[in-house]
């Protein structure tokens, strides 16, 4: 199993997507960059390393040396979930969202805000409720994806403007999980 990560500064600024190719459980770390990244990622010096596999471990580290499309890197801190849970990616789509636990029916449009691996945040011309259990269609992958999210709060939105909820991901299976993480991983370097 290949073991993928996004390297960010350490203001969590997207430099690149990394495979590790030393063994996990050894330190330092030899990276292979992808896509040519190299160069910019041993300029950050300071990075975050932020796992696609949830058996990876998520850190903060500092860059020793770079050879060719390598880098070597020391943990320092070991970050938790939240850190890949946050990231969060302006990703203006349009989709649709379904009820799974609302009082109303049929199919709704949204247009995202933003999205990260950990949930998505959306404008929506219908209210919903707090709590509440939605399905939605997430569409700027390779294959749109059907998952559950609950409606964590409303969002500040300008007067006149459609309602703007955070959400949560629920009960995700780890393929869904991954192909989230990947989604938000290259959305986050294409930002970039």
């Amino acid at each position: 199993m290949s073991h993928r990560y996004l390297i960010s500064d350490k203001d969590h600024n997207p430099i690149a997507q990394a495979e590790l190719t030393s063994a996990p459980e050894t330190e330092p770390l030899h990276l292979n960059v992808l896509n040519g990244h190299a160069e910019r990622v041993a300029e950050a010096i300071d990075v975050c390393l932020i796992a696609m596999y949830d058996e990876d471990l998520t850190f903060r580290g500092r860059v020793g040396y770079r050879y060719g499309d390598c880098v070597v890197i020391q943990p320092l801190e070991r970050l938790d979930a939240s850190a890949r849970r946050n990231l969060r990616v302006p990703t203006p789509f349009e989709s649709y969202l379904y009820p799974v636990t609302g009082s109303w029916r049929g199919q709704r449009g949204f247009i995202c805000k933003d999205l990260s691996c950990g949930g998505i945040a959306f404008q929506t011309a219908q209210p919903l409720d707090v709590g509440e259990i939605i399905q939605v269609v997430i569409a700027p992958m390779p294959q749109p994806l059907l998952v559950q999210a609950q409606i964590l709060r409303p969002l500040p939105s300008k007067p006149g403007d459609e309602p703007t909820y955070a959400s949560k991901f629920v009960d995700l299976c780890d393929d869904e999980d991954a192909m989230l993480r990947k989604t938000v991983f290259s959305l986050q370097l294409e930002g970039r």
